[in-house]
């Protein structure tokens, strides 16, 4: 598995196991949302550069994350924007196939009224690397 597919799962697993995000939100996907109501939050795409050095792979891998929430629950999009960052802040460095987080930070927000909900995109920049 490429180690941009295995940090997604990891971003993943780690936004699906926090509880506040859980309770917050209906679904908490991959890709589109099967059937869900808002809100619910989705990994967007993913795009990944490569580095390295002598015996070291790296990448840079930028991911969205998108939220919906209903048009009369404005106010909990900064709070969940806000959890997401602590939860992917406090994600485990060590990953899969002997890749390592060695930064995570949110690049950009970006908020937009739609029709009846709220739509927000945070971008995240995370750097890897693995000894080779």
């Amino acid at each position: 598995m490429s180690g941009e597919l295995i940090l997604r799962a990891a971003m993943l697993a780690a936004l699906r196991g926090d509880a506040a995000l859980s309770e917050a939100v209906n679904s908490i996907d991959d890709g589109d949302p099967v059937k869900a109501s808002a809100p619910w939050l989705r990994l967007g795409e993913s795009n990944m550069t490569g580095w390295g050095a002598r015996g070291v792979d790296g990448m840079t891998v930028r991911l969205s994350v998108l939220l919906a929430v209903r048009g009369d629950e404005e106010a909990a999009t900064s709070e969940i924007l806000e959890r997401v960052d602590v939860v992917l802040g406090g994600m485990a460095p060590g990953l899969d196939a002997g890749w390592r987080i060695t930064s995570l930070r949110r690049e950009r927000a970006r908020v937009a009224r739609r029709q009846n909900e709220w739509r927000a995109s945070a971008d995240y920049a995370v750097r890897m690397a693995r000894l080779v």
